[in-house]
């Protein structure tokens, strides 16, 4: 019986297994973009959501007179 689909065999039909490596590595690939892309803008966000830290210096100098 050609076209037959028994037990451990597989139908005629099936696809090819290294396409569907390459389908997943693919689909894999863009995942992993749009999570990098989305934590970038995430970080960003963020940052821009932090309140401004004044710029003072934590140690200042007194400074000495001119001569010397």
């Amino acid at each position: 019986m050609a076209g037959h689909v028994g037990v451990g065999n597989l139908p005629d039909r099936e696809a090819d297994p290294a396409m569907s490596r390459l389908l997943a590595a693919c689909l894999t690939v863009a995942f992993a973009a749009v999570l990098a892309v989305g934590t970038a803008f995430g970080v960003v966000a963020l940052l821009e959501a932090a309140p401004d830290q004044p710029n003072t210096p934590l140690i200042t100098y007194e400074r000495a007179g001119q001569g010397s």
